[in-house]
């Protein structure tokens, strides 16, 4: 783990990427979050007005009901595109800052390559030192682009859901 330190440069260098794109994870499972919260509220206002029409034995009004669930179907529609365009940007916020990272550093390393004696040469493979530019730093780009988006959406997800599990519960119940 000591070795990953290296890459702390390059997450304070594009810091501002970084917490871009954990703000519209943030956002995109927020809004993941408001779906089944809307779809409960349609399937209770369903429940409630068949309830009311059996029950109290009122005439069945269809066109309240038809324009409140049509609100309801176009709100889950509308937070699922939402959540879609925050989806996107945050793919395209991460993945692209770890593009721009895997750049730099094969940068660095053919900076360094170019810095060595014509012996480190004589004595390497050039298969090698091609791995070592190519597979390497793509290895370090996939940890950097989607290991750390899906680590930050899991954390995320965690949480928010967490939050709203605990918010059902206003508060807990004592103990004898």
């Amino acid at each position: 783990m000591k070795e990953l330190q290296y890459l702390n440069k390059f997450f304070i260098r594009y810091k501002w990427r970084l917490l871009l794109g954990i703000l519209f994870v943030t956002a995109s499972n927020y809004f993941g979050i408001l779906i089944p919260q809307k779809i409960r509220d349609a399937l209770d206002f369903v429940h409630g007005k068949v309830f009311e029409i059996k029950n109290e034995g009122l005439q069945a009004n269809d066109d309240q009901l038809q324009k409140t669930l049509l609100i309801f179907g176009l709100t889950v529609i509308s937070f699922m595109i939402i959540k879609g365009i925050f989806m996107f940007l945050m793919r395209q916020t991460i993945i692209v800052t770890s593009r721009l990272i895997e750049y730099d550093m094969r940068k660095e390393v053919y900076d360094h390559l170019q810095t060595l004696d014509t012996a480190y040469y004589k004595m390497s493979k050039t298969g090698d030192l091609m791995a070592r530019i190519s597979e390497d730093v793509s290895k370090v780009r996939n940890y950097l682009g989607p290991g750390i988006l899906y680590g930050i959406n899991l954390i995320s997800i965690c949480h928010d859901h967490l939050c709203h599990v605990l918010s059902q519960f206003p508060s807990w119940p004592s103990i004898p």
